[in-house]
């Protein structure tokens, strides 16, 4: 009798398990009873990947009454087909899926064992012992009983995808075809018809003979105008491409394209936010204004379609506009990538923040206004993040500041000088701040002669010499031969000259490295003018012996001035990248690949390449106002 108790409430307790797992798959019945469903996945059994691939991603967005785990598989399907059809747009698909389970408080790998064990539950009420009959030995079925419609197509369809041991999408993908190649290339084939084989109605998994009458073979027609709104949005983007454009080279074209993987492959679409290191959801607020400049140059370099771009930056804002903020003045140092919640010191969610950089925020405004700019759709929206921000702190009598806790004090410390502290002056032009103080550098100039260069460096404490901010400041707010510019041209003429005589490739940078200390800045000057071509990290006491060229820099100097030196630059690091993923940091000097796969890195390919397309000029902000 006891024994009797136990399994009783063994089985209540399955039972109930089962009960509540399948609770988050509501709206699988819907799904799979779905004739567009049953469509994409007969297209997939015949091969047709692609058009698979819109569909199912189609009815992922659109079809309600879908939990985030249903909606969720279906992307993952989506991915599925559209890796099988070398697509790179496995890799947005697999996006959304993640999104969706996360939404529910799950992973893929839990959704994908959660089902797998409900459709096995379903297999084993089908034709194991629970289907014996009377009489008969546990093991010795009789024919297999009639189960709910949706278990057997549901089942069909996990088999025919290898959804059971699938894992995500494989790198390297970089095919695409807009949505009318694809349903062209359907009537090229003269299949105007082609064969589906329906699911199994009342029979798990495959037919077995004896057990069931075989599927009825039909035929549907193919459908020639798919109204999605991915399709529809490929195909304006189709037309627009045909508008004459300034050519850019085939590097560039293929250097952007990959750079773009990266933010594929990195996008949170919880959010619209991306990692700043790959697949490590944490990015900075820099980083943040960097992802909406590559989103621009993605647009501009026809890399995605109007509608794709309104939607990514569409979400981005929303994003900002509602994201917490530091003491809820100015946005936190850090956020998570996926929820946009700020992130700690301790790299764990905060609800305090740990203050912010004057220069980062700087940046982020810097895109949002050319973003307005480029797309007046987004004025308003861009108008609301800023008047939300509390900017009095950011710039005081002209100088521009950045916020630090220590020890839960506060403690406000000054922006300024020549390098950073003149580029967020004229990042913040445009929204009408006069960070005189920052922005005039004349005070704290000094001149070091190098290798018959007379080179221009801030003398201030700890200040260093490398390329990022003076790159980004000509790309951004245009050349004007004006003193500034001429001092920036000496920082890239060092560079070359070092090249020239000791032919070591130098375009220093800052940014992240593959190894500890994980961060460092690769200086041309140093300490005042006492040290050169030295790699100093704020992690290390010492200068550390990981000096490193940049890829992203090789790109921004061959993108400004397109010498000789700028383009052996770019025929030594372009090849320091992976297919899929992006282009890595750079090379060091002693030995060995940067291998940091960076948002930063990418990003700055990316404007490097627009600022080419452009023909030297991204947008028409503020540059008449530069002196």
């Amino acid at each position: 009798m006891k024994i009797f108790r136990i399994l009783t409430v063994t089985f209540a307790i399955c039972l109930m398990s089962a009960i509540s797992a399948m609770a988050a798959f509501d709206g699988l019945g819907q799904l799979v009873s779905s004739p567009t469903f049953a469509e994409a996945v007969a297209l997939y059994k015949n091969g047709k990947f692609e058009p698979s691939a819109m569909i199912l991603q189609d009815l992922a967005e659109n079809m309600r009454g879908l939990s985030p785990e249903v909606s969720g598989i279906v992307f993952v399907m989506a991915s599925r087909a559209a890796e099988n059809a070398g697509n790179a747009r496995a890799y947005e698909s697999w996006g959304m899926a993640t999104a969706r389970f996360a939404r529910a408080g799950m992973s893929w790998n839990e959704v994908r064992k959660n089902l797998d064990q409900q459709l096995e539950m379903a297999r084993l009420g089908a034709a194991g012992p629970a289907a014996v009959g009377a009489g008969q030995a546990p093991g010795f079925a009789g024919p297999a009983v009639s189960l709910p419609p949706e278990a057997g197509r549901m089942a069909t369809a996990w088999e025919l995808f290898g959804l059971k041991n699938y894992i995500r999408p494989s790198t390297g993908l970089r095919r695409e075809k807009t949505a009318d190649q694809i349903w062209n290339n359907m009537g090229d084939a003269g299949q105007g018809a082609i064969t589906v084989i329906p699911y199994s109605e009342g029979v798990w998994g495959p037919n077995i003979s004896g057990t069931s009458t075989p599927p009825i073979v039909k035929t549907t027609e193919v459908p020639r105008n798919h109204s999605s709104a991915a399709a529809a949005a490929t195909i304006a983007a189709a037309k627009d491409s045909t508008s004459s454009k300034p050519a850019l080279s085939e590097t560039y074209r293929d250097a952007a394209r990959l750079a773009w993987s990266y933010f594929q492959r990195n996008y949170q679409p919880s959010t619209g936010l991306y990692n700043g290191l790959d697949l490590y959801s944490i990015t900075t607020v820099w980083e943040i204004g960097s992802s909406l400049a590559a989103l621009n140059a993605a647009y501009e370099l026809e890399l995605i379609n109007g509608d794709e771009f309104k939607q990514r930056a569409g979400l981005m804002m929303q994003t900002l506009s509602s994201m917490d903020l530091y003491n809820n003045e100015l946005p936190n140092k850090l956020y998570f990538a996926e929820s946009a919640r700020m992130v700690g010191e301790d790299q764990k969610p905060t609800s305090s923040g740990i203050g912010w950089v004057g220069p980062d925020v700087a940046r982020l405004l810097l895109w949002l206004k050319k973003t307005a700019t480029l797309h007046p759709e987004f004025k308003s929206t861009v108008e609301k993040i800023f008047k939300r921000m509390r900017t009095e702190k950011l710039v005081t009598n002209g100088l521009i500041y950045s916020m630090n806790v220590y020890a839960g004090k506060e403690i406000l410390t000054v922006v300024n000088g020549f390098g950073y502290g003149s580029y967020a002056a004229e990042c913040l032009k445009p929204w009408g701040f006069n960070a005189w103080a920052s922005s005039d550098y004349r005070k704290t100039l000094g001149y070091k002669n190098m290798l018959g260069v007379k080179v221009p460096f801030d003398k201030s404490a700890k200040a260093l010499l490398s390329s990022k901010p003076f790159v980004l400041t000509l790309m951004e707010f245009g050349k004007s031969d004006n003193e500034q510019d001429k001092l920036i041209r000496r920082i890239y003429e060092v560079q070359e000259a070092r090249y020239k005589k000791t032919k070591t490739i130098t375009s220093a940078s800052d940014g992240r490295l593959d190894r500890a200390p994980w961060f460092a800045t690769s200086a041309i000057i140093a300490e005042k003018g006492e040290k050169t071509w030295q790699c100093i990290s704020p992690y290390s006491e010492k200068p550390i012996k990981l000096f490193w060229s940049s890829t992203a820099m090789a790109f921004g100097w061959d993108a400004l001035y397109n010498t000789a030196y700028t383009r052996m630059l770019i025929e030594n690091l372009y090849p320091l990248k992976e297919q899929g993923k992006g282009f890595y940091a750079g090379k060091y000097e002693t030995e060995g690949t940067n291998k940091a796969l960076t948002l930063e890195t990418n990003a700055l390919i990316l404007e490097a390449a627009m600022y080419r397309k452009m023909s030297g000029t991204i947008t028409p902000t503020s540059n008449k106002n530069r002196k």
